[in-house]
């Protein structure tokens, strides 16, 4: 076992939990692009986290990693969650949206696209 892999990885591992709760925040607070920033340094830590791990001796079955792994699952799937219910929300409004557009389509040709016009009954005067 390399204790000096075994100390940077657990080092890393805090890293890595830390983007996660940042990525979560980021989510919930809309500001994708903090997210984005974010999913695009995660793999290279979790890269170096498999390369220490392997060097460290260390797999799931370590008391204290398995804790931590179970966490950022727990973590990831409440985000997953977060943003598939945003997506609901979004599609609904996007309806919402359009059943509003096909009203207003209809009463344009109710008022025209001038409603200063004289409507066609007064035409006749």
């Amino acid at each position: 076992m390399n204790t000096e892999a075994e100390r940077r990885f657990w080092r890393l591992l805090t890293d890595y939990e830390r983007l996660a709760k940042d990525e979560s925040v980021a989510i919930h607070a809309r500001d994708f692009d903090t997210v984005e920033s974010i999913q695009t340094r995660k793999p290279a830590v979790l890269d170096a986290l498999c390369v220490l791990a392997g060097e460290g001796g260390l797999d799931r079955g370590h008391p204290a990693l398995s804790a931590r792994l179970d966490a950022l699952t727990a973590l990831g799937d409440a985000c997953a969650e977060a943003l598939a219910a945003m997506q609901r929300d979004a599609r609904t409004e996007r309806q919402n949206l359009d059943a509003a557009r096909l009203r207003l389509r209809g009463l344009n040709t109710t008022y025209g696209p001038d409603p200063r016009q004289q409507q066609a009954f007064c035409a006749h005067g």
